[in-house]
């Protein structure tokens, strides 16, 4: 089963696109992969917002209430495969490709990166997808950050907002403009400022990349040989990876430089939706500390420690993540 799986995948990915929009397939070879994979008849189907370079390539399955999750980098909307496949028996669940991700538009501007801009645009998909109702928001890495900052600037949309391994954005910027151990855990951020397109093509930086993110996960048999081809396949492209460092040349600037008018939507970090902070104990991304802070900001936050699990919570199959998100949605939904 798996190596027929695979080799479905690695044919979809050699037909270009116009045969599969003739044939009516998923244009995204991960989304034949889900179909292939999924659990019970409800399917995975794809679709567009917005147009451009700024156009939005999005992930669903399900009816109900609407979920929307974000990625982080370097990924792209699969990496919530095995959260779609929990909540899709009860909710739409929507999985985004952020910009410059996979097939999602690729701006050459720092401007549609930039976090404002970025939940304006999630803004817009969310009324495209579901009108004026409320929704459940979910992030990962930096879709994490934006999670709470649009929680921050749009609580009125939302019924509730969790994020996966990493902090809200403003108080990512406090750790980075004052504390020197996640200056150091975060040196790689000011390299990627430096990092042209053409740089990424020829020092062959993407495939780099790659290796260095998803080592842990592919020795531990979290992805099977065919996901391992898919991430393979979407973060070989310079233009992906450079796409994924925009938001960080966007939206972190040097770390001495680091200003009150940097901040978004305000300084302070204040969250008035139900909030939930998922943690693996073992990442190294970010300083613990901030656990700390941001539960003094936002008391009334859940945060859930994950034993044994590390950066990418999302894909590492510990059924304590699942279960706290799952929890997590039904809780707020049922208000």
């Amino acid at each position: 089963m798996r190596i027929a799986i695979l080799l479905g995948c690695i044919a979809a990915m050699l037909l270009p696109a116009s045969i599969h929009a003739r044939q009516g397939a998923p244009i995204d070879p991960a989304v034949a992969h889900a179909n292939a994979l999924r659990s019970g008849p409800i399917d995975y189907r794809e679709g567009w917002y917005g147009s451009g370079d700024t156009r939005l390539h999005y992930v669903e399955a399900g009816r109900g209430p609407l979920v929307i999750l974000y990625h982080g980098f370097p990924s792209f909307w699969y990496s919530w495969y095995d959260q779609m496949e929990l909540l899709k028996t009860r909710y739409r669940v929507v999985a985004v490709d952020g910009p410059g991700a996979n097939l999602s538009g690729k701006p050459a501007d720092l401007a549609p990166y930039r976090v404002a801009a970025l939940a304006r645009q999630l803004d817009g998909l969310a009324r495209h997808l579901n009108g004026k109702r409320r929704f459940v928001l979910v992030g990962h890495d930096w879709g994490a950050a934006l999670a709470f900052a649009y929680a921050q600037a749009y609580p009125q949309r939302l019924r509730g907002v969790a994020g996966v391994s990493a902090p809200p954005y403003n108080l990512f910027l406090d750790l980075v403009r004052t504390d020197q151990e996640q200056q150091a855990r975060s040196a790689y951020m000011p390299m990627f400022h430096t990092l042209t397109l053409d740089t990424i093509r020829a020092r062959g930086i993407a495939p780099q990349i790659f290796n260095a993110s998803y080592q842990s996960l592919i020795a531990s048999g979290a992805l099977t040989e065919a996901e391992v081809a898919l991430f393979r396949n979407v973060l070989s492209d310079p233009a992906t990876i450079h796409g994924g460092m925009n938001w960080y040349r966007a939206n972190v600037p040097p770390f001495g430089a680091i200003s009150d008018a940097d901040y978004w939507p305000e300084r302070d970090l204040r969250l008035t939706v139900p909030a939930l902070l998922i943690w693996g104990e073992e990442d190294r991304t970010f300083v613990p500390a901030f656990i700390d802070r941001f539960q003094a900001a936002v008391p009334t936050a859940a945060v859930v420690r994950v034993k044994g699990v590390n950066h990418w919570a999302t894909m590492e199959a510990n059924p304590a993540t699942n279960r706290a998100l799952l929890a997590f949605v039904d809780e707020v939904t049922a208000r």
